[in-house]
């Protein structure tokens, strides 16, 4: 064969065999074009990022610049209670089931943060306190929900459901859903608003729903006009307001609380009575003891009060001391009922498992009514309450803590009437077995 017969066949193989890979090379290209277009796009990362700016356990919610943590906690109670001549059909024993459920978001703008709370609880009960039982016609029901908070915070304001201005310990080391110490810790609807001096020093005002408040209205001669309630309807929210100085020492603060107090006329026609405003105004100090203990304080508070008997924070649990706001008389006269209370409470962990508490509280009131006591029995009386825990916690965020509390209540100057106490005094005990996980 003649060589340039020979590289022209040569050349023309080579042309063949390079379309045929080629042909193959676009089908192949063709096909997987084809089997991509089946397949879809991968989704965009949908993983929550932290919002460190807000705090720990916060995440943005994807596609907003709001920030949420959700958090909870899990109770389960175990209660003996029992207090002087305890009825034989009302429970010593009793157990409570709760879920707690907490949301917190919050969006930074050019405004400052705008914070919405919410806290709420599901609880089922077998009993309510110092009771027969939940199930009574006129009683509460077994499930139970309590909305603890539910509140918007911005540029200084609160408003919504929250902790009263003028709490401060606020029975922060008593456990349980039942037990308290004597001192104010009321949750109610306010519009409040804090204004920040410097970083240490802020001072906080209230409006604050006034039903929460009402201790009721007596009149001074029962035997005429009953043992009825003569608290006129609310006309006016509380007015409430606070002090608060933080160091890392510890916290001061002073608050004070107005509350109008008013009454419907004992005779007919039933007129409201204007007996002007009561008030409250209360002392606390918290001082952290790095000392003694990690995380260890010493909380102590007093109160004093006319009119506003609901912010010494009372323990009755017999029900058979309740103290009004004030007396009328027949002539329309209001007399104011006055008290103080001191509060104190030490919260000590001994090491990162185990820990306790002591807290305890004693109040003292007075009628200020001339011949009061031929009616209902007393001048006025005293209350106090001790008690403690000691909690164990196996893993982090579990505990298992076993509480007792002790409460004692007396009538000054008894004397047995129609309308006074059954006895001069009460001893009223309750112990808890706690078990809670926090998450």
């Amino acid at each position: 064969m003649p060589i340039a017969r020979a590289i022209v066949l040569r050349r023309l193989h080579c042309l063949i065999l390079a379309g045929a890979v080629g042909g193959v090379s676009a089908g192949w290209a063709q096909g997987w074009a084809a089997a991509a277009d089946l397949i879809s796009p991968p989704a965009a990362d949908a993983r929550m990022r932290a919002c460190t700016a807000q705090g720990p356990g916060f995440v943005f919610i994807p596609g907003t610049d709001t920030c949420l943590r959700v958090g909870g906690y899990l109770w389960v109670e175990g209660y003996y209670n029992t207090y002087t001549q305890y009825p034989p059909n009302y429970d010593k024993t009793y157990s409570i089931s709760t879920g707690g459920l907490i949301l917190d978001t919050r969006s930074a703008t050019d405004y400052g943060t705008v914070r919405a709370y919410f806290e709420t609880r599901f609880r089922w009960r077998t009993s309510d306190p110092w009771s027969d039982g939940p199930n009574t016609p006129t009683g509460s029901q077994p499930a139970q929900m309590d909305l603890r908070d539910a509140y918007v915070q911005f540029a200084g304001f609160t408003i919504g459901h929250g902790q009263s201005v003028f709490d401060f310990y606020g029975n922060a080391n008593v456990l349980g859903t039942d037990p308290a110490t004597i001192g104010d810790d009321t949750r109610l609807n306010l519009v409040s608003y804090t204004y920040e001096f410097s970083k240490n020093l802020s001072m906080s005002f209230s409006l604050e729903d006034a039903a929460n408040r009402q201790s009721g209205i007596l009149a001074r001669n029962p035997i005429l006009f009953g043992p009825y309630d003569f608290q006129a309807g609310v006309g006016a929210p509380d007015l409430v307001a606070n002090l608060k100085y933080q160091a890392s020492w510890g916290t001061l603060q002073l608050s004070g609380a107005l509350h109008q107090v008013s009454a419907s006329a004992v005779q007919t026609p039933a007129v409201a009575i204007g007996g002007g405003w009561g008030y409250a105004l209360q002392a606390g100090a918290m001082f952290n003891l790095p000392a003694l203990g990690e995380e260890d304080t010493l909380y102590l508070q007093s109160a004093y009060t006319s009119g506003a008997t609901s912010y010494l924070g009372l323990q009755d649990p017999s029900g058979d001391y309740g103290v009004p706001d004030a007396f009328v008389g027949a002539g329309g006269n209001v007399t104011k009922v006055s008290g103080w209370n001191v509060t104190a409470s030490l919260l000590h962990n001994w090491n990162e498992r185990w820990s306790s508490a002591l807290f305890g509280g004693y109040a003292a009131y007075d009628f200020n009514t001339t011949g009061i006591q031929a009616f209902y029995g007393a001048s006025g009386g005293t209350n106090y309450n001790v008690g403690g825990y000691v909690a164990f916690a196996p893993v982090k965020k579990v505990s298992i803590a076993l509480q007792y509390d002790y409460t004692y209540n007396s009538a000054s100057s008894y004397r047995p009437t129609a309308f006074a106490p059954a006895l001069p005094s009460v001893g009223a005990q309750q112990v808890l077995l706690f078990i809670s996980r926090d998450f």
